[in-house]
């Protein structure tokens, strides 16, 4: 697998959308990106552990490329200071017969935004699942597109999202089935915990058919601290404090059990608890 640098240059450009040309927001600063390869036939995993520490806006590209018939495991793990603000945007490309299964998981941050765009070709799969957090007054979110440009593809996305202390998270999951995608397959859950009054958690899945040879669904929920599951864990024996943390930690596992390896489970794990 390969992993080489490709750009780094000052750019601002306050009009993207879903592509490096197009942001849509703030002017930012594009400050690095590179590539990651894995070559036909090819198996890897792969951890990214993001952990920036510049203090303005700034953001940071990654172009993802898996050949044909390869298929990756990528994991990110993200964190960000309170003061912090960040803007991640991954390209992703995925050749026919190949399968990309994408973990992300952020943490925190004033501002921490994750824009991921996939293209598939023929027969190949992208999954992605992770969970977003924000306990510090900031904004964390999860922005994805996914293009099926071709036929019998699939892609699957189950994200999490849980926002205390006046924060804010969230998701917008847009899939496109065009109409060369016969016999292809998407499919978007996204599930919420607000933990106080003050937060928020906003999702909004999106599937776009043009073609009536293709399969799809979408669900999205968002609930409350239940005071009522506290009362009950205290009445066993446990305070406040750690019935609220057990009803957290049982929710962020549904994300965080869909990881297969079991040092990266704990280690997310231990990312979370805090």
């Amino acid at each position: 697998m390969a992993i080489h640098s490709f750009l780094k240059v000052e750019k601002g450009d306050p009009d993207w959308q879903f592509s490096p040309e197009r942001y849509f927001g703030k002017e930012f600063k594009l400050i690095d990106a590179s590539t990651i390869e894995l070559a036909e036939n090819q198996s890897n995993l792969m951890v990214l552990r993001q952990n920036p520490t510049e203090k303005e806006l700034l953001a940071k590209h990654l172009k993802i490329n898996v050949k044909k018939d390869s298929n990756l495991d990528l994991i990110i793990l993200n964190e960000l200071t309170k003061n912090l603000q960040q803007i991640f945007l991954y390209d992703v490309y995925v050749e026919e017969g190949a399968g990309l299964n994408l973990g992300i998981f952020a943490k925190d941050g004033k501002f921490n935004k994750h824009i991921i765009q996939v293209y598939l070709e023929n027969e190949s799969e992208f999954n992605a699942y992770g969970l977003m957090s924000n306990s510090v007054g900031g904004d964390t979110e999860i922005i994805t597109k996914i293009i099926h440009q071709h036929s019998d593809s699939r892609s699957n996305q189950v994200i999490l999202g849980t926002a205390d202390n006046e924060s804010q998270t969230v998701f917008q999951g847009m899939t496109v089935l065009d109409k060369n995608s016969d016999g292809s397959e998407a499919n978007i859950e996204c599930f919420n915990m607000i933990l106080d009054e003050k937060s928020r958690c906003h999702s909004k899945p999106d599937i776009y058919v043009d073609n009536n040879t293709v399969r799809s669904s979408l669900g999205c929920t968002t609930e409350s601290l239940n005071p009522d599951k506290i009362y009950y864990l205290q009445s066993k024996g446990l305070d406040f404090y750690s019935a609220k943390n057990a009803i957290i930690s049982s929710f962020q596992g549904r994300a965080i059990d869909i990881i297969p390896y079991e040092d990266i489970k704990e280690e997310v794990k231990q990312l979370f608890s805090g």
